[in-house]
Parts: structure tokens; C-alpha cells; sequence
């Protein structure tokens, strides 16, 4: 988030703290006071010149965010595409394993400690960002990786994946149950880092990997709703539940990829298809290993099927019936360097989603969104909008599609008005 000024709050104390960064010619001045009616206290710093000031107050703000400080504005005040919310993941962690209530009121950020030797799940409250940690992993001795945090439909837990296990998290308790869980090499060929529990739209279905190479289904209460073997070769890379819950995906290969489509009612298989792509030189495109699946999923009509992969590359869609490419969006340097490899190249995604209404596909950039129509793959909005993440691989929006949550490598959650 570029700016030359910005005014952060910490709700944790008994008197909200607030404090006014900004950049005044060669000098960074601070104004901090506690309580709405605090008395300020001021205080300066000689940067040496205007950029210099620029970068302390940056570095000021970033600090201030990990300690619990975040910007505030009312929903109601915010123009479209505008912050009213600005915060940093606890445990100087990235905030891309983050997801939003049904509601809209809160967050939830799954984070690793120290060497990733433990971990923590908190809850955010959006109007506040107020940070309350739920759940502590603690370590031992090997390393904890959280992969997903999601809520259930009601929003009183959390399903997570923590390495090879999937649990459900009793927000009320503080207790956990396993819903799935398996070791890699060991007991199942699946990876971790490429493979996650996801959710249906309705929150009613969910998807899970188990050992012995089983896909999963199950319903709301962790009934198997379907079984799969999928031990392939070569091996299952992601997968997705449509959004009614009646189809599954699941993508297979790191060179040439191709996808299986399940009725997960049936328990038959409806389509095989091998995943268009770019290049049109074959040879080139298995020597750069670019045939691999990141994100998978469906769009609103599941009529097609949404993927970026490769490196970073997306998204594009691909007819459901035929497998016939039906869209992508172009890397907007295709003509700034046309002799070289990215004139052949997609645009640069690492996450994706649909607002709840399917008219806007929002794409998760380098510390960008942009706002794409899912028919056409064209884009929506020019510029894209800032989000300051870095790396954005999380976008969710809320149920009432009033709100786009984004979370990166850098650690920052923003929270723009949709």
C-alpha cells in the first residue's frame, strides 16, 4: 500500500492506541495518543531526503502492523476497491492459509512459529482487527506446516490441514477431530503443499486426501459421500468440488497433465482430458516441465473448468465436455517482448476465485488483483487494484460478495471493499 500518510490502531488494550505516520518533506513525524480523547504525543525523524522518509515510514508501518497495529476505515466510507482493513498475520508469517466468516466478521490465519516448529490458527474480527489465537499446534520434532484454514458452513469451526492431516476445529471447544490424515511416501503418494481440502460453495461437501491414495467426499458431518482410489502415475497434483457439490475434479502430472471429472452422487467417472496449453512446440513445452496443474476448480455454470499452472501461468478455462481451451488471460508483456518466451506465455496468477454472484473472477497477482469476466477471461478493471501482499495466493470474498480478502507472501491481510 503506497502512501505518504496512514493512521494505524491496536484495539488490544483496555484504551484503543492509535498513531499517525507521515512523510513531511525530509522527515518521518509520528503523532501517537491512548484513547479517542488521549493527549498526542509528537515526535520527528530527519530521514535526509523525501524518499529516505518514504522508506522509514514503510518500514515503521510494517513494523507496527506485526505488533498488532491495522488500518481501519468504515465499509461505508470506502470507495469500491479501497482497504477497510489493513493487517499483518501474527508470527511475522506469510498470510496466504487465511479465510473469511459466512458472515464477513471475521478471519481466520493459520500461521507456522518459530522455524516452523509448531503452529497457530487466530481469529481477526474485521471491525476491529483484534487478533485471538484459537489454536496452538506445539511443536516437536518435526516441522508444522499449516496449509488450509477454512470455515464450515455455520462458521463455528475450522477446517484445517496440518501436513498430511485434515482436522475440524470446534471453535466453542477448542477440541479437534480428525477427518483425514496420511504421510507422504509413506502411506499415500499425495503432496501436501500441492493437494487441500476444499470446501463445496455451499460449505455442505468436502473434499479430503487419505491415505492409501483416497480421494474423499464427505458430507457436512464426515460421512464418505465418495471413495476414490487415484493411485496414478504419474501422481494427483489438486482437485476441487464444483460449487453445487455434484462434480469432482481431480488433475494428474507435473509434465503433460490431464484431468479426471467424477459425479460424486454416482461414483462415475464423466470426462478424461489432457489440459490445453500454450506452447506449440510440444518438445518445448515437456523439457520446461510446464504441463503441471496449481489450482483446479469450476466455474459458476460448471460448464468449464478453471486452472492456472505451469509457472504461475492463468488462469484458463477449459470446456468440461470437450477439453477444448475456451479462454485464457494473456501475459500483458506478450508485446514488450515478443522474440522471447513470453510471447507464448499466460498471465501471471497464483490464486483465483469467483465472486458469489459469477460475474467477477478475481485473480491474485504480484501484490495485485484484477478483475477478470469468467465467460471471456477479459479483463474487468484497469488498473488492477493494489493490495501490498506481495505474492497474492489467497483471494476469497464473503458470502454477500461485499468484501475481497486477500493475503500474500509478505505477510500483510487486506480486506477491500468489493
Amino acid at each position: 500500500m503506497d502512501t505518504d500518510e496512514i493512521t494505524l490502531v491496536h484495539h488490544g488494550f483496555p484504551k484503543p492506541k492509535y498513531v499517525r505516520l507521515r512523510v513531511d518533506g525530509d522527515s518521518l513525524r509520528r503523532e501517537s495518543r491512548s484513547g479517542e480523547s488521549g493527549r498526542p504525543r509528537h515526535s520527528a525523524k530527519d530521514c535526509g531526503s523525501p524518499t529516505e522518509a518514504g522508506y522509514a515510514l514503510a518500514k515503521e508501518t510494517r513494523k507496527r502492523l506485526h505488533d498488532g497495529f491495522v488500518m481501519l476505515r468504515d465499509p461505508a466510507e470506502a470507495a469500491v476497491g479501497e482497504p477497510v482493513l489493513v493487517a499483518a498475520a501474527p508470527n511475522h508469517c506469510s498470510s496466504q492459509v487465511l479465510d473469511v466468516h459466512p458472515d464477513g466478521h471475521t478471519l481466520v490465519v493459520g500461521t507456522t512459529l518459530k522455524g516452523a516448529y509448531g503452529a497457530e490458527i487466530h481469529l481477526i474480527d474485521v471491525a476491529t482487527g483484534v487478533r485471538r489465537p484459537v489454536h496452538t499446534e506445539p511443536a516437536g520434532e518435526r516441522q508444522t506446516f499449516v496449509h488450509t484454514v477454512r470455515f464450515d458452513a455455520a462458521g463455528q469451526g475450522v477446517v484445517h490441514a496440518l501436513n498430511g492431516e485434515t482436522r475440524h476445529l470446534d471453535l466453542a471447544t477448542g477440541t479437534s477431530r480428525t477427518l483425514a490424515s496420511y504421510e507422504q511416501w509413506q502411506t499415500s503418494d499425495f503432496n501436501p503443499f500441492c493437494l487441500q481440502p476444499s470446501w463445496d460453495r455451499a460449505r455442505a461437501r468436502l473434499l479430503v486426501f487419505d491415505a492409501g491414495n483416497r480421494a474423499r467426499v464427505l458430507d457436512a458431518a464426515g460421512a464418505p459421500l465418495l471413495d476414490l482410489d487415484v493411485a496414478r502415475q504419474p501422481e494427483c497434483r489438486a482437485g476441487a468440488l464444483s460449487p453445487s457439490g455434484r462434480l469432482l475434479a481431480l488433475a494428474f502430472g507435473t509434465g503433460p497433465a490431464h484431468v479426471e471429472v467424477w459425479d460424486v452422487d454416482t461414483g462415475r467417472q464423466v470426462q478424461s482430458h489432457g489440459f490445453p496449453f500454450p506452447y506449440l512446440d510440444p518438445e518445448r513445452r515437456a523439457a520446461a516441465g510446464c504441463g503441471g496443474v496449481a489450482v483446479l476448480g469450476f466455474d459458476p455454470t460448471e460448464r468449464l473448468l478453471i486452472a492456472n499452472g505451469g509457472f504461475v501461468e492463468g488462469p484458463f478455462a477449459m470446456a468440461l465436455d470437450t477439453g477444448a481451451l475456451a479462454w485464457a488471460v494473456p501475459d500483458p508483456y506478450r508485446w514488450t517482448f515478443p522474440e522471447q518466451y513470453r510471447a507464448d506465455r499466460w498471465g501471471t496468477c497464483y490464486a483465483w476465485t469467483f465472486s458469489p454472484d459469477g460475474t467477477r473472477l478475481a485473480v491474485g497477482g504480484r501484490g495485485t488483483v484484477a478483475l477478470h469476466d469468467p465467460a471471456t477471461g477479459t479483463a474487468l478493471l484497469d488498473p488492477e487494484l493494489r493490495t501490498g501482499t506481495g505474492r497474492t495466493h489467497r483471494v476469497v470474498y464473503t458470502d454477500a460478495g461485499d468484501l475481497l480478502v486477500c493475503g500474500g507472501d509478505d505477510g500483510r491481510i487486506v480486506v477491500l471493499r468489493a
